[in-house]
């Protein structure tokens, strides 16, 4: 049995750091792409109803399986591009699922 493995990020994009946040979003996607990865649901948000916090954006992303996942986490091309996350991200949270 082959798990679908979900990534689910809530995301805080740092508005003073626009332009990082533009080349990670670019190069990540391009990530997701050369592993198979696919992201099925972005959800920008409107309004917190609960809570104190209102992300930016919400998304979903599916890989094909667990050795995907840890390509892209371990790749020197990923490594290279945590300094822009870093910048981009006031605060980001990133839960794993398997289905």
């Amino acid at each position: 049995m082959n798990l679908k493995i979900l990534l689910i990020i809530i995301g805080f994009i740092n508005p003073q750091e626009q332009e990082s946040f533009t080349h990670y979003s670019t190069q990540i996607n391009q990530m997701y792409e050369d592993v198979g990865a696919v992201v099925t649901e972005r959800f920008p948000i409107a309004q917190t109803l609960l809570g104190e916090e209102k992300p930016s954006f919400i998304m979903v992303v599916e890989f094909p399986n667990q050795q995907a996942l840890q390509q892209l986490f371990t790749s020197e091309e990923y490594k290279e591009l945590v300094p822009y996350r870093e910048k981009a991200f006031s605060k980001l949270n990133v839960f794993l699922s398997t289905q």
